[in-house]
């Protein structure tokens, strides 16, 4: 008996552990003269997701909503250069849970073909 509450135990404690990982995300350095002569065409792009962490102890969609953003941030980019990124992280309590949103906001700029020195 005491073995089957031990493994209980530590099945919920991985379980707690493995939920409470996330993905981490990197963000590429660009080389500035890349985009240089065409800095008044970068247009703004925003990837934003969500999770929610039910009863707040089951998080459903939580840890890796960064990843999910920026992902969705560069779909919308088109292949463009990323530069000042901006990350916002928000929380809304709901009466089972609470919502947690992230909203990265970007500048993107067009590729350019050649390189002027």
């Amino acid at each position: 008996m005491k073995l089957r509450k031990y493994i209980f135990i530590m099945i919920i404690g991985i379980l707690f552990i493995v939920g409470c990982t996330g993905k981490p995300i990197s963000f590429k350095s660009v080389n500035p003269r890349l985009y240089q002569d065409i800095k008044d065409k970068g247009i703004t792009v925003v990837g934003e997701a969500s999770g929610f962490q039910l009863l707040l102890l089951i998080p459903i969609n939580i840890n890796d909503r960064h990843k999910r953003a920026y992902d969705k941030l560069l779909a919308k980019s088109n292949g463009g250069y990323i530069t000042n990124v901006k990350i916002k992280d928000s929380w809304t309590y709901w009466l089972i849970g609470t919502e947690y949103s992230t909203t990265i906001t970007a500048t993107v700029y067009p590729r350019i073909t050649h390189i002027s020195y």
